[in-house]
C-alpha cells in the first residue's frame, strides 16, 4: 500500500478494531505497519499542538486532521474494493443495519469539532455544525460494511476517550445525549412560543376589553316610571336654587359702605341676639371663616363672652385679623348716667377680648334704674327680677346725657363710630340738633312689613348708615309669642313667585331686598348652612319690578316694640313710637 493513512487520535480506536485494518493488513503487512506508524506520528503531533495552542486553534485543528482522515479512510477503501476487502464487505453486509446508526453517533461525537469551532473550505471559514454533517455522512459510509461486535467495540472506545478527557463518568453516549437534548429544545420551543403568543393576544384581549366602553342595554321605562322622572325633574327645575357650599369664602365678595376715616362697614352681618351661649363661639368662628367682617353684639344678648373666644379663634386660625372685622356692641339702658357709659362699654371690651369697637351704639332710647355690674350682668328689663311683681324701674336721664358720653368714647379711641337704635325720625331729628358727633349708623327694625321709607330717606340725607335688624321678618319673634306664623314674611306668595323667578331662597330675597335698597341687614342664625345662605346675596340683582313689589308689602307692622311687649312681658308700659 503506497498511500499512507493519517489518522487523528479518536479515530485510531476505530481503526484498530475495524474489518478495514484487517483487510488492509492481509492485502499489504507492510501499509498495516506504516499506518501504525503513522498513527502515532499523528497522535504525537496532535499532543505537541494541543500543549503549544490556544483552546480554540486545538479546535480548528482537530477539524483539519480530521478532513484529512475522513480523505484517507476514502481511498483506502476505494483500492480494498478490488481484494480481499470484498469478503470483509458481504460479513458487514450480513450483519444488522442499525451498527451504522450506533457508529454514526460514536463518529458524530468524535468528530464534532467545539462549540462554535470553525474550519476552511477553498480558503473561507466552514461553521463547524456544516462540517460535522458532511463527516457523520461519510463516516456512515465508510461504516456501513462493519458488524455488529465492532461497532460495540467503537461505542465503548468512544465513551472511554470521552470519559478520559472530562474525567467524568458517561451514562450514554454524550453526542447523542446532547442531539436529544438539543432536539426536545427544538420541539419544545414552537411551544413556548405558542404560550407566548397566547398571553400576548391574552393581554391585548384583556387591554381591549379593559378600554372598550360598556355597552349600555337600553331599558324600557314603564309609563308610571317615566311619568315619575318628568315630574321629579320638573320640580328640580322649579325649586330654587341651593346655597354654595360652606367651604366657600364670601369675604371678598360682600359690598361695604365707606365710613368716615376710611372705615368699611359690610352691608350683611352677623346678629347675635337669641344665639345660645353654648353654641355662640363655634358660630361666631365659623362666621368669619364663611366670610362675614360685620359681627352685631349687645350687653343684653350675654353672649359677648362667647363672641370673644369666636373671634379669638377665628384670628388664630388665621381666618382674619383683628383689624378685617366690623364689631358692634351696644350700651344697655341701665348705664344711661354720664358716669356709667365708659364703665359699660370698657365691661364690653374686656367681655370681647378688644381693644376698641367699630361701633358703640345706645341700644334703646329708654334709661332705667342703674344696676351695678358686680350685682347683676347683664342686668335686663326688671330692676328686681326675684321681687313679687317684678317691673321695669326707669330714670330720669336725658339722652343728650347720654349721647355727650358716647362722645367721649369716640374722642378717647376705645370706640371708632357711635350711633343710637330703636328711634324714630322725630327723635333722630332732636339728637341731631346737639350732637357734636353725629351718629354714624341707625339700627332699626325693617322689613318688607316694615319698610321704614321716610327714615331711610332722612338718614340718606343726613349721612347716616341705616342698619336693619330683623330682616327677615317675624320668625324671630314667634317664640316670644310677639308674631303669629301667619304674619311670616318668608312665606308670602310674593316672595315665593320672586324666589322662583331668580332661582334664589325666599330668604335670599329678602335680604337682598335690603342690600339693593341701600341699607345693611343684619340676620340672625346658628346654622352653617343659613349663615352661607344669608351673605350669598352680592352675586344677583332684583328688577325694579320686583323691587317695588316687595315694597308694596309694607303694612308698617312692628314686632319689636316696647310699648307692646313691655306690658306683656314685664309688666311695664314702655312706649317709644307714636
Amino acid at each position: 500500500m503506497d498511500e499512507s493513512v493519517e489518522l487523528p487520535g479518536q479515530l485510531q480506536f476505530f481503526w484498530e478494531d475495524s474489518p478495514q485494518k484487517e483487510a488492509v493488513s492481509k492485502a499489504s503487512p507492510d501499509a498495516d505497519s506504516k499506518l501504525k506508524a503513522k498513527a502515532t506520528q499523528a497522535r504525537s503531533k496532535k499532543k505537541a499542538r494541543r500543549k503549544s495552542s490556544a483552546p480554540s486553534t486545538a479546535g480548528n485543528a482537530t477539524a483539519v486532521h480530521s478532513t484529512a482522515a475522513k480523505s484517507a479512510v476514502t481511498k483506502a477503501a476505494s483500492k480494498r474494493k478490488s481484494g480481499k476487502a470484498s469478503t470483509a464487505k458481504t460479513q458487514a453486509q450480513d450483519g444488522q443495519t442499525g451498527n451504522t446508526q450506533a457508529v454514526t453517533s460514536a463518529a458524530k461525537k468524535t468528530v464534532t469539532p467545539k462549540r462554535g469551532a470553525r474550519g476552511k473550505k477553498d480558503g473561507k471559514l466552514v461553521p463547524a455544525t456544516k462540517r460535522a454533517e458532511k463527516v457523520t455522512s461519510s463516516e456512515a459510509s465508510s461504516t456501513s460494511n462493519s458488524t455488529k461486535e465492532s461497532a460495540s467495540g467503537k461505542s465503548a472506545a468512544a465513551k472511554s476517550v470521552a470519559s478520559q478527557k472530562t474525567g467524568r463518568k458517561t451514562t450514554g453516549d454524550p453526542a447523542t445525549s446532547r442531539l436529544k437534548k438539543n432536539t426536545k429544545a427544538k420541539t419544545k420551543a414552537p411551544k413556548v412560543a405558542k404560550k407566548a403568543s397566547t398571553k400576548k393576544k391574552t393581554t391585548k384581549k384583556a387591554a381591549a376589553k379593559k378600554t372598550a366602553p360598556k355597552k349600555t342595554v337600553a331599558t324600557k321605562a314603564t309609563p308610571k316610571k317615566a311619568a315619575s322622572k318628568a315630574a321629579a325633574s320638573k320640580a328640580a327645575a322649579a325649586a330654587p336654587a341651593q346655597p354654595v357650599a360652606a367651604s366657600v369664602d364670601f369675604a371678598d365678595q360682600v359690598e361695604c359702605f365707606s365710613m368716615k376715616w376710611g372705615a368699611q362697614f359690610p352691608k350683611v352681618g352677623l346678629g347675635f341676639w337669641k344665639v345660645e351661649e353654648e353654641k355662640t363661639a363655634d358660630v361666631c368662628t365659623e362666621a368669619i371663616r364663611v366670610g362675614y367682617r360685620h359681627l352685631d353684639c349687645a350687653c343684653d344678648y350675654g353672649n359677648e363672652v362667647q363672641v370673644g373666644k369666636g373671634i379669638a379663634n377665628a384670628v388664630k386660625r388665621g381666618y382674619c385679623d383683628r383689624e378685617d372685622l366690623w364689631v358692634t356692641s351696644k350700651l344697655w339702658n341701665t348705664y344711661h348716667a354720664a358716669n356709667h357709659v365708659k364703665m359699660a362699654c370698657e365691661k364690653s371690651l374686656e367681655d370681647l377680648g378688644l381693644d376698641y369697637l367699630d361701633l358703640y351704639l345706645i341700644h334703646f332710647p329708654i334709661a332705667q334704674r342703674f344696676v351695678p355690674i358686680e350685682k347683676r350682668y347683664p342686668p335686663g328689663w326688671f330692676f328686681e327680677p326675684k321681687a313679687s311683681e317684678p317691673v321695669i324701674e326707669e330714670a330720669s336721664i336725658p339722652l343728650m346725657e347720654t349721647w355727650q358720653a358716647m362722645e367721649e368714647l369716640a374722642k378717647s379711641g376705645m370706640v371708632r363710630n357711635i350711633g343710637i337704635c330703636n328711634v324714630g325720625t322725630s327723635q333722630l331729628r332732636d339728637l341731631m340738633t346737639y350732637a357734636k358727633i353725629k351718629p354714624a349708623v341707625l339700627q332699626v327694625e325693617s322689613h318688607p312689613y316694615l319698610t321704614q321709607d321716610k327714615l331711610l330717606r332722612y338718614c340718606n340725607e343726613q349721612g347716616i348708615t341705616y342698619t336693619a335688624f330683623s330682616p327677615l321678618g317675624a320668625e324671630s319673634y314667634f317664640s316670644l309669642d310677639m308674631a303669629k306664623p301667619s304674619e311670616a314674611v318668608l312665606e308670602h306668595k310674593t316672595i315665593k313667585t320672586i324666589a322662583k323667578e331668580v332661582g334664589r331662597t325666599p330668604a335670599q330675597v329678602l335680604l337682598r331686598w335690603g342690600v339693593q335698597r341701600g341699607t345693611s341687614v343684619i340676620p340672625k342664625t346658628s346654622s352653617p348652612e343659613r349663615l352661607v345662605e344669608n351673605i350669598n346675596v352680592f352675586d344677583f340683582q332684583l328688577t325694579q319690578k320686583q323691587m317695588k313689589a316687595i315694597s308694596a308689602l309694607d303694612q308698617g307692622r312692628r314686632f319689636n316694640d316696647p310699648g307692646d311687649f313691655g306690658e306683656a312681658a314685664f309688666n311695664t308700659f314702655l312706649p317709644i313710637y307714636e
